[in-house]
Order: C-alpha cells, then sequence, then structure tokens
C-alpha cells in the first residue's frame, strides 16, 4: 500500500491506496468529488489532476507509459505505482455541495399557485391528509386501555373507519404527549385505497397540521419546494447538482456504475445525503422548521433516477427489451426510513408512475403540469434534460419517446458549463470584432456558461461565420478570440480572466460544440419521428411547450437558428420552465392529480426510437447548424457558412 497525498483548494487529505489501483478511484475513496462525467472511460477529459511527486503508469489505447511529478494527468487514465503527491484543481472538482436556495417567494408562488387553480377548476381538490383533533378519555381503574388503544379507539369513532395503522414512533411520543395536553390530540392521518387509515402525526391540538416537500429528482440536478399543506403556499424553492454526476453524467453511465461492487448502494446515498437532504434542511432552516415537521413528500424522476433512488437494481433497463423493474408505484410501499429522509419517518412518500425504461415520472408530472392532457388541438411537451423527452397528445392520446440529449442542455460535458445560477453566462451577442456581449445570472463576474447561453453562443458563432455547419471553427477568419491547440483543435474565448479578473478564461471548444449539436439533434429528430409516427407535421401542432431548466431564459429565435426547435410561429410556444418539479407539487397538494398521473401513465404510448426506422436518418440530418435540409429553417439563410 502507498500514501497518496491529496492537495484541495482549502485542504489535504491522505489516502492509501494499492499497487495498480485507479488514480480516480484512488481519490474517490479519499472522498475527493472529482467531475467525471464519463466515469472514468478517459472521453470527458474533465478529471484533471497535477502530479506533484512520484510517478504513475499511465494507461492510453494500445499502450502504457509512465508520467512523472509536474504533469498534468487524467485520473481516470492512472494507475498507482508508488507514493503520491497530487494537487486537484478547483475547476476540476464538482460542485454538488452548492445550493441554490431562491428566498423571494414573490418570484415563484405565484408560478405554483396559478398551476393549483387551474387544475382544481379541471379536475377538483382532495387532500392527502386529514386532521382529527380527539379529545380521549382519561384513564382510570375501571377504563384501563392502553394509551395506543384509547388514541385508536376514538380515532375509529371519529373517522368511521375500522383499521387504524400507527407505528412505533407514534407510540413512544404518546404517553408524555397525552399527559402534557389533557389528553386532547390532533391527528394527522391519510385514507389509504382499502379504507385503511394511517396515522403520519400525532401532535397537540395547537400545532400547525404539518409541511410537504416536491422533489424532482433530474439526472443532473435536484430541485425541491417546501409547502404549507394547510393551505398549499409555497415557502420556499432550492436546487443543487444531484451527488451521483460524479459517477456520471448520463444515466448508462450510472447504471454501469450501479452493477460494480456497491455502487448501487454509492449512487442511492449520493443523492439523498448529499443532494435531496441537504436541500430539505436548506429549506426547513429558511423557514424555521425542523425535518420532524415534514409529513409528506412527493417525488418525480426519470426511470433510471427512480430505480436508484428506490435502491433497485437498474441494469436491464439499458439491455433489450429494456425492461423496468417497476412503472407504477401506487403499490409500492415505501417510508422515509427506507430512503434515508430526514424527515418525519412517518411521512407519507409519493412516487411519480413512470411508462417505460426511459420516460419516467418527471414526464408524468411534467404532462400533468402543462396540461396535455386537457385539450382537443394536438400539443408537444418537449422536456429539455439530460434526457430528451417528447409527448405528442391531445385529450385523446399521447405518445412520448425519449432521446439520449445527455447533459449539455444543464451545463453537462461542456468544458465551462454550469447550470443556470448565479453567474453563469444566460446570453450571448457576438459583435464586429468578433468579441462577447453577455448578461450574467446575478449580474456577478461570470463563472460558467448554462444551457440558454450556449444556445445563443452557437447561433451567434454561425451567424458571423466564426463555424461552419458542422460546428468547426473557419481558420481563415483572423481574430485572436478564437486560439488553437497543439491538435489544431479550436476554441472560443468568451470571456478572458484578465479582463473579468476571473481564475481561467471561459471558453467554447469545437468538442463542446459537437456535444451540444449532437444534443439538439437528438430532441428535434426525436420531435420529427414522433409526429411521422402519426402521420403528422410540425404545422399541425396547436402549442409546443418547453419544460427543463433552461426553459424560461431560452432565445427562441436563437434556438430556431440552431436547429433545436422547428420553424413556427413563435406564438406557439410556450416556456413552462421545471414541468417535473411543478407536477410533483401538484400531486404534493392534491390527491386527485396524484391519481391523474397514475392515469397518464397507463394512458401514453412509448414510442421506441433505437428500433424506428428512418430515426438515425433524421438524426444524421439534424446534426448540422442548422440541418441538412436548410428549407426547414429560412431564418438561418441569411447565416455566413
Amino acid at each position: 500500500m502507498f500514501d497518496v497525498t491529496v492537495k484541495l483548494p482549502h485542504d489535504t487529505v491522505t489516502v492509501k491506496a494499492a499497487a495498480g489501483e485507479n488514480l480516480l478511484q484512488v481519490l474517490r475513496t479519499a472522498g475527493v468529488q472529482l467531475d467525471a462525467p464519463c466515469n472514468g472511460n478517459g472521453t470527458c477529459g474533465k478529471c484533471r489532476v497535477k502530479l506533484e511527486k512520484g510517478r504513475v503508469k499511465r494507461l492510453r489505447p494500445g499502450r502504457q507509459d509512465t508520467a512523472g511529478g509536474g504533469e498534468l494527468l487524467l485520473a481516470c487514465s492512472c494507475s498507482v505505482t508508488e507514493p503520491l503527491v497530487v494537487t486537484v484543481p478547483g475547476e476540476t472538482l464538482l460542485a454538488c455541495g452548492s445550493i441554490c436556495l431562491e428566498r423571494d417567494s414573490s418570484i415563484f408562488a405565484g408560478r405554483y399557485d396559478s398551476v393549483k387553480k387551474a387544475f382544481e377548476a379541471l379536475h377538483g381538490r382532495e387532500n392527502h391528509l386529514q386532521t382529527a383533533v380527539l379529545q380521549l378519555d382519561e384513564p382510570t381503574l375501571d377504563d384501563n386501555l392502553s394509551d395506543v388503544d384509547r388514541l385508536t379507539r376514538s380515532f375509529r369513532l371519529a373517522a368511521g373507519c375500522d383499521r387504524v395503522i400507527i407505528n412505533v414512533e407514534q407510540a413512544r411520543k404518546l404517553p408524555h404527549l397525552l399527559r402534557e395536553n389533557g389528553f386532547k390530540v390532533a391527528v394527522v392521518y391519510s385514507r389509504l385505497p382499502d379504507g385503511t387509515s394511517r396515522l403520519l402525526d400525532v401532535k397537540a391540538p395547537r400545532e400547525h397540521p404539518g409541511y410537504g416537500i416536491a422533489v424532482d429528482v433530474g439526472t443532473t440536478s435536484v430541485a425541491a419546494c417546501l409547502v404549507d399543506l394547510e393551505n398549499g403556499r409555497v415557502l420556499g424553492e432550492a436546487a443543487c447538482t444531484n451527488a451521483q454526476s460524479r459517477y456520471g453524467a448520463d444515466v448508462i453511465n450510472r447504471i454501469i456504475f450501479a452493477t460494480k461492487g456497491d455502487g448501487l448502494h454509492l449512487l442511492q446515498t449520493a443523492v439523498v445525503r448529499e443532494s435531496i437532504n441537504p436541500l430539505i434542511r436548506e429549506l426547513c432552516l429558511h423557514s424555521g422548521l425542523r425535518g420532524d415537521d415534514i409529513v409528506l413528500f412527493s417525488v418525480a424522476a426519470n426511470t433510471v433516477m427512480t430505480h436508484l433512488l428506490l435502491g433497485v437494481w437498474p441494469d436491464f433497463l439499458r439491455k433489450e427489451p429494456y425492461i423496468p423493474a417497476l412503472t407504477a408505484t401506487e403499490n409500492i410501499a415505501v417510508t422515509a426510513a427506507d430512503l434515508g429522509l430526514c424527515i418525519n419517518k412517518n411521512a407519507l412518500i409519493l412516487l411519480a408512475p413512470s411508462v417505460a425504461s426511459y420516460v419516467g415520472g418527471d414526464i408524468t408530472a411534467g404532462v400533468t403540469a402543462a396540461f396535455l392532457r386537457e385539450t382537443e388541438k394536438n400539443s408537444m411537451l418537449i422536456d429539455l434534460g439530460t434526457n430528451g423527452e417528447i409527448v405528442l397528445g391531445n385529450s385523446e392520446f399521447a405518445m412520448t419517446c425519449a432521446c439520449s440529449a445527455g447533459p449539455a442542455f444543464e451545463g453537462g460535458e461542456i468544458s465551462c458549463g454550469m447550470r443556470a445560477v448565479a453567474g453563469a453566462i444566460e446570453s450571448v451577442a457576438i459583435d464586429g470584432t468578433y468579441t462577447a456581449r453577455f448578461k450574467v445570472i446575478g449580474g456577478q463576474k461570470p463563472a460558467g456558461i448554462c444551457g440558454s447561453g450556449l444556445i445563443d453562443l452557437i447561433a451567434e458563432l454561425k451567424r458571423t461565420g466564426l463555424i461552419d455547419a458542422r460546428g468547426r471553427f473557419r481558420k481563415e477568419i483572423n481574430t485572436a478570440n478564437v486560439v488553437y491547440d497543439a491538435y489544431g483543435v479550436g476554441r472560443y474565448i468568451v470571456a478572458a480572466k484578465e479582463r473579468y479578473d476571473i481564475p481561467a478564461d471561459i471558453y467554447l471548444t469545437e468538442i463542446d460544440i459537437d456535444n451540444f449539436i449532437r444534443a439538439k439533434a437528438a430532441v428535434y429528430s426525436a420531435a420529427c419521428v414522433l409526429l411521422s409516427s402519426l402521420g403528422l407535421d410540425f404545422d399541425d401542432l396547436a402549442e409546443i411547450k418547453v419544460a427543463g431548466g433552461i426553459g424560461n431564459h431560452i432565445n427562441l429565435d436563437n434556438a430556431v437558428r440552431i436547429g433545436l426547435f422547428p420553424a413556427l410561429n413563435p406564438d406557439k410556444f410556450t416556456f413552462i420552465g421545471n414541468s417535473s418539479l411543478t407536477g410533483s407539487y401538484l400531486s404534493l397538494v392534491n390527491k386527485k392529480a396524484t391519481a391523474f398521473m397514475q392515469q397518464a401513465a397507463q394512458q401514453m404510448t412509448y414510442l421506441e426510437l433505437s428500433v424506428y426506422p428512418g430515426y438515425m436518418d433524421e438524426f444524421v440530418s439534424a446534426s448540422f447548424i442548422p440541418h441538412t435540409d436548410s428549407r426547414r429553417f429560412p431564418s438561418a439563410a441569411s447565416d455566413r457558412s
């Protein structure tokens, strides 16, 4: 065993490593959270570390050699051969611990309230939780029932039910609670489909009935909102990176990681302990609540994320015929303790149902929030996430498909990409000197580029002629803003470190552009195939609803110019933000929304693109800026080629 000393920006740790052990795995063992979107395949080039002392065996395709001190290396491509000292640059670390908390309720409260009222107007309202205030008879020598029996006897009479479930946590608190409150208590309960009443909390009658948390577990990001269940009001909203990202940027890499050793356990604990629970604690702290006050928890996630959250073996999802372990969730009994959530142990857990292997609960939640099934006109929902999902339908039918867009829309697999949080460049224009002019979220120094900024930047690079239809820089244009490495790969400097007083340049490479082109091509071609499978075209759509973390910031004209969206009347597009989180919220505050999701999942028809004739032809044609058929995008005709 060898000592490996790891120098971090604000700390130094030492870990033991066996001879031949992969350096990336050694760093993970030390608790270092490296950004490794490809999960160690050597393709993303992000797990860069500096070897200060010692030598490693460097692994390359077809041969092996050694590297000595002072070299910059990819941790995934090296194995330990002797004691080492390694420096991990700040930009190599995954910023999964950073929570973006929205404190101004005026920004989000109206959005949730309007959707809640619209759903209630169409479908009615039914709460998951009910409260009964009970005055129990005090025990005597002649009436010597146990505290639990005394409570359940009174509750059955008041609620009109025959069977009551109370768990041991409530039994533990009952003796003191009853006597401190003169045997008058409030019971928070949920009526199960078979008529059984499940007691979620027993408290003093003057206390608030309880709060809920709605969560969207995305492949790249996790978002949550805290809700007052008494009135449905959202008290706070927060988001952070999904901590599973260090094990791979996409669902396939995470599935593969889950099959190795204790990978499944690591993935489950990462998303709960490092993403969901910190969000819950931050939201509770902001509102002056305790985790025990949370008695209802709703979560929407894609099918793979749902499996990983539950700790269910996911490997068959990626193997033909792509069968999930579960889709419908109404019969899945899961507790807060099962998931390791830092909320009331008796909390009711709601899981949005999936449709198929790659169309999950985030889409059934999104369809509910987008009101796609309540109109007679053909509408389309496009969810721009790591997995691009599309739903086409109306009140009579719904068809859906999924495409592997990758994390580019959320800044993943982009050299200087980041989520749409403070410091992210969200819009870009390039002037006559080929210099970028941009807007930064929060008005501070730029730290990276988010999805909406990437759309603008690539559209502007094409408009000014700096790149061609394939996304390659045109070397005949002479500008200091485009530089080339030793291999001739170009990069465009968006924000120079000297000019903006930032640690390093913010730039976009040809590899980044290629990643983004493949992402937009996957979405556009999937939408084309979904429509053509029913003999329809984009002109047959009354509305396109765009969901996802970048949805509210997209420049529609630029999205069309690069071939992401079809060239339609702008009035047909509606940007609805994080529809998965909104749908999760609806499920939290309205039992009818939960039932609607179950019904929606059962009624959607899934189209498997990988076996659909013509999909690859559409994808290849769309893998240019904007497309091989320029007639589809007349607004891009004036762009320089």
